[in-house]
């Protein structure tokens, strides 16, 4: 591992710029207002969706929020994993775990834009927005 993944191999990095998105996907107490429970649900969605889209956006080299990497489960690494591999058609990206956070941080720093087109920008509640969300997106793949 090189120094630089050493020492951002533990966190997961979110722009400061796009906390509040974050912040209010998760703040409510009331499922339907904030359909996340925590920042992490909320990146690996994003990370999804910007997937799925196509769409990877650098961070800003200013200010950043971090996620610990202990609050990822085995499985939320396989699917992080998953996109890497997809993105670089290269196993060997499995050998650098700092590549493959950067690339989902990527992924889902372009897809929480989307999110926030389609939770907040929307006419109704954030969660319905989502389960329609969801629905377009399973209905584009049949």
């Amino acid at each position: 591992m090189t120094e630089t993944e050493l020492s951002r191999s533990d966190r997961v990095n979110i722009d400061d710029a796009v906390m509040q998105i974050y912040e209010d996907l998760t703040k409510d107490t009331n499922i339907e207002q904030s359909p996340f429970k925590t920042y992490k649900d909320v990146f690996m969605f994003a990370a999804c969706l910007g997937y799925r889209n196509g769409s990877r956006r650098q961070l800003s080299s200013g200010k950043k929020q971090t996620i610990r990497r202990e609050v990822f489960t085995e499985n939320d690494f396989s699917l992080l994993k998953a996109i890497a591999i997809s993105a670089t058609r290269d196993v060997d990206i499995l050998l650098h775990l700092g590549d493959i956070l950067t690339i989902a941080e990527e992924y889902a720093h372009a897809g929480i834009q989307d999110l926030k087109v389609h939770l907040l920008g929307e006419h109704g509640h954030p969660l319905w927005n989502l389960v329609d969300l969801i629905n377009s997106t399973y209905r584009r793949n049949k």
